[in-house]
């Protein structure tokens, strides 16, 4: 089954995946958070990192919903926003398509940079390109934080507006008296690592300069994952030159960060990702990643 895309609290800059088929939960994402990472120098090897063999994203043939359009089980979505107060200092542009797919537009008024993202559902999950253009130069690492939700039932209630993944969420495992499980899980050594509670970073190999003693240690590469308690979902995510990866708690998010430096003036670049949301344990999302990301050193 394919999600449909909506923007679901456009002041946060959030996006939601949903199934029509399965309306007791759903997905949130959060493509612009906080100021970008940077550093004066690029992050050597960024580029070594697993990568899709197509990078270039799709165009959508088809048509633009309305904003009438909007799934009526949640009326705070929107299928279609526009802001144009050129007073804000970003500006945001919204669609969905017919097909559930999605285009966004994030400009700048003030730094001048301008972030694209096209939001595409496949049966696992959904395929993702962020694009970034900046009018001037950025000379090293600008490392963006994207960040994907499983909100629980017993977290407060704008949250649940974005996401709600009871069975994905470590707030509920933990109200429920474990106050110390976690499900979120990085690959080390070719072994699963297992986050620990506490907000926790893990680079990889590039990413060692730009987080310094930040972080827990190196990971494989920038996978990182979500499986329930029984073993019968999980959802994850991985972006290209990927930094490093986190959590947080109790927004109940995991999140990686994703270099876009260096650039010229005028100059943009595009790095492709995903969101896998899939019935099956961590060990079928590992294989469905390999064949999406295959240039893996393993």
């Amino acid at each position: 089954m394919k999600p449909i895309i909506v923007l679901s609290n456009a002041e946060q800059q959030c996006a939601t995946f949903f199934w029509r088929e399965n309306p007791q939960f759903y997905v949130g994402y959060r493509f612009i958070e906080h100021e970008p990472d940077v550093l004066p120098t690029p992050l050597p090897g960024i580029d070594l990192l697993p990568a899709a063999l197509a990078v270039v994203p799709p165009t959508s043939d088809k048509p633009a919903l309305s904003g009438k359009d909007g799934d009526p089980w949640n009326n705070d979505w929107k299928v279609r926003h526009v802001d144009d107060h050129s007073g804000n200092g970003t500006q945001l542009s919204f669609a969905t398509f017919s097909d559930g797919a999605a285009l966004c537009r994030s400009a700048g008024n003030v730094s001048g940079q301008i972030r694209e993202f096209f939001f595409e559902p496949v049966d696992d999950g959904v395929c993702l390109w962020m694009k970034l253009t900046s009018r001037a130069a950025i000379m090293g690492a600008f490392c963006v934080q994207q960040c994907l939700r499983f909100t629980g039932s017993s977290n407060v209630e704008w949250r649940r507006r974005v996401a709600l993944v009871p069975f994905l969420s470590e707030f509920d495992i933990q109200a429920r008296g474990k106050p110390l499980e976690t499900i979120t899980f990085a690959r080390r050594g070719n072994q699963w690592l297992r986050f620990p509670l506490s907000h926790t970073r893990y680079h990889t190999a590039p990413g060692f300069a730009l987080v310094a003693g930040k972080s827990e240690g190196e990971v494989d590469h920038g996978l990182i994952v979500r499986e329930s308690l029984d073993s019968k979902y999980c959802s994850g995510m991985y972006w290209e030159r990927t930094a490093y990866i986190s959590n947080r708690h109790p927004a109940d998010c995991v999140h990686a960060s994703v270099d876009l430096g260096p650039l010229d003036p005028g100059g943009s670049r595009l790095a492709r990702g995903k969101v896998y949301f899939i019935t099956g344990t961590k060990d079928d999302l590992l294989e469905l990643w390999k064949k999406d990301f295959p240039c893996v050193d393993k």
